[in-house]
């Protein structure tokens, strides 16, 4: 699966037009040992107070999930039969012990659980698919780079051409002159789409070179898919633990006024009604804002241990090649990246996600607003326009983030440093305008849709194939599946991507003009770039 070392001395692009001469690593490069590699002090614990932190809340999360797991009944948060609405098909005239909703969920659970069960070899299959074509998908990404991405973009114009000549079909038949509307706008954004792609067609080589260079280094480090499935699961595993204790701290009754005490039910509830007894804790359940929170905070900090563990394969594997192109780099490259995001790196990644989780924080505070305030419309416009101050804020800091935790990952600085000093090299090098198109984004993202329909389709031939009824639900589980293993890899690619960039910036820094680690034509694609933005940049002048 994974390209013989002679393929990495292969030009990123078929039609380049830089020699074997040209500067970069060619056959007239100098040794390796007179390239120079950017000054790397020694690694050591930075934002300290930040873990600190980090883990306190964590300790807090674990300490309110035992008071939740202890005192909680979510039984109680099942409505009771006198209020349960006629269900088609049911019959609530039953003599059983479990109320009418409850055999009603049950039983239908039960079906679900059986008819996957029946399915189970077939969602194994498509897993094994999904994981299959995700592969290839980066070895075709790397060898055909050029026919993908002009393949994905007209499949994305025909798909949205397709879209809004259905919804002026629709409108014509049903006589809906809004549904015809909406059909035309869609064709004009196709229209907008064509000329975008038009105007950025240079860009398309630039591209290519990237996600290249992107794959070849993660394919030489290939445990950082298994280092990426990790954290997934363990992600998975912190949703379930934080949802269920979410579920019981909600479903703490109300005459738990002191959860640390178990001797705090007093006379006067004995003579409580039935009603009142089954009341929940309102004063507990403010703890649920603590633990909303800690969600946003660790679920950023997971996402910025796996940012970390790509940004440090990739760039270890960037300045680890000799002029031939091979690294020395192996598998333990992953499993480093990780140990010094959970170590060194810490502190740092913790400070990074305690700023999205903030702005997180205060979104979900405003929702809670803006829902308990639905009646005054003044209220409703001045949150909505904080929403949408707070949503630009929010992109602006996750795209700061991601070129710290790039930096964090090449020389474990604290958070503000390697934040400070990135920007400081993309904007010393005339980038601070260009750093990818939306090309990219765009491939990658039509990638994931693509992965997920190709496993739709096969786990619905699968099923017609061995005569087994069309489920539904296999089939939506099996693209369910197909798109979160797509967007793992899509993910690495796009991290990678960024990283190979800096990288870059750092290398042309270090080693000027000449003997580079980058990929000759690579440089001189980011060098076109570089001046085109150079002399928009004296035309703007000269026109001041």
């Amino acid at each position: 699966m994974w390209a013989p070392e002679e393929d990495y001395r292969q030009p990123l692009l078929t039609n380049s037009r830089v020699s074997g001469n040209n500067n970069g690593r060619g056959e007239g490069s100098t040794s390796p040992s007179s390239r120079l590699q950017p000054e790397h002090s020694s690694r050591k614990c930075n934002d300290i107070l930040f873990a600190l932190l980090f883990l306190l809340v964590i300790g807090g999360m674990a300490a309110i999930s035992g008071i939740a797991y202890t005192k909680g009944d979510p039984s109680k948060l099942v409505p009771n039969a006198p209020n349960i609405p006629s269900i088609p098909g049911f019959n609530t005239n039953t003599t059983s012990s479990e109320n009418p909703i409850e055999q009603y969920f049950v039983s239908h659970l039960e079906s679900l659980v059986a008819e996957l069960k029946r399915d189970k070899d077939i969602l194994i299959y498509s897993v094994l698919l999904a994981i299959a074509l995700g592969a290839a998908w980066i070895q075709l990404l790397k060898s055909f780079t050029r026919f993908f991405i002009y393949f994905t973009l007209c499949v994305g114009v025909a798909l949205v051409a397709t879209l809004g000549g259905l919804f002026i079909a629709l409108g014509h038949k049903e006589g809906s002159e809004s549904t015809m509307i909406v059909g035309g706008c869609i064709l004009v954004c196709t229209l907008a789409l064509i000329i975008v792609i038009v105007y950025l067609r240079k860009s398309i080589d630039l591209t290519c070179a990237m996600f290249t260079e992107t794959c070849r280094g993660v394919q030489r480090s290939p445990s950082v898919f298994i280092i990426a499935s990790l954290v997934v699961l363990f992600f998975i595993g912190f949703i379930a633990y934080w949802t269920s204790s979410f579920i019981y701290l909600f479903s703490i009754p109300g005459s738990t006024v002191n959860p640390l005490n178990d001797n705090t039910a007093s006379e006067a509830n004995s003579t409580n009604s039935e009603q009142e007894q089954s009341a929940f804790n309102t004063k507990i359940r403010n703890l649920m804002y603590f633990m909303i929170f800690g969600f946003f905070w660790a679920s950023s900090f997971i996402s910025a241990v796996f940012q970390h563990c790509v940004a440090g394969v990739v760039s270890n594997w960037y300045f680890s090649r000799d002029p031939t192109g091979k690294s020395l780099v192996g598998q333990e490259n992953a499993y480093r990246s990780l140990g010094r995001a959970l170590t060194t790196s810490f502190g740092s990644l913790a400070f990074g996600s305690l700023l999205i989780a903030f702005i997180e924080f205060m979104a979900f505070m405003l929702r809670v607003c803006k829902n308990s305030n639905a009646t005054n419309k003044l209220v409703v416009m001045v949150v909505s326009c904080l929403q949408c101050i707070l949503g630009c804020i929010e992109s602006i800091v996750r795209w700061i983030n991601k070129f710290g935790y790039i930096y964090v990952a090449m020389h474990g600085h604290s958070f503000c440093t390697s934040t400070k000093e990135c920007f400081d090299l993309i904007s010393r090098n005339m980038f601070n305008a260009v750093i990818m198109d939306f090309i990219g984004g765009l491939v990658l993202l039509l990638g994931k849709i693509l992965g997920s329909a190709a496993s739709a389709l096969f786990t619905t031939a699968l099923l017609y194939g061995m005569g087994k009824s069309l489920n539904p639900i296999t089939i939506a589980l099996s693209a369910v599946f197909a798109f979160c293993i797509f967007n793992l890899f899509t993910h690495i690619v796009g991290i990678g991507t960024d990283t190979i960039f800096v990288c870059y910036l750092e290398d042309l820094e270090t080693n000027k003009d000449g003997n580079l680690y980058i990929s000759p034509d690579l440089h001189e694609l980011l060098q076109d770039k570089c001046n085109e933005c150079k002399e928009k940049e004296q035309k703007n002048q000269s026109k001041v």
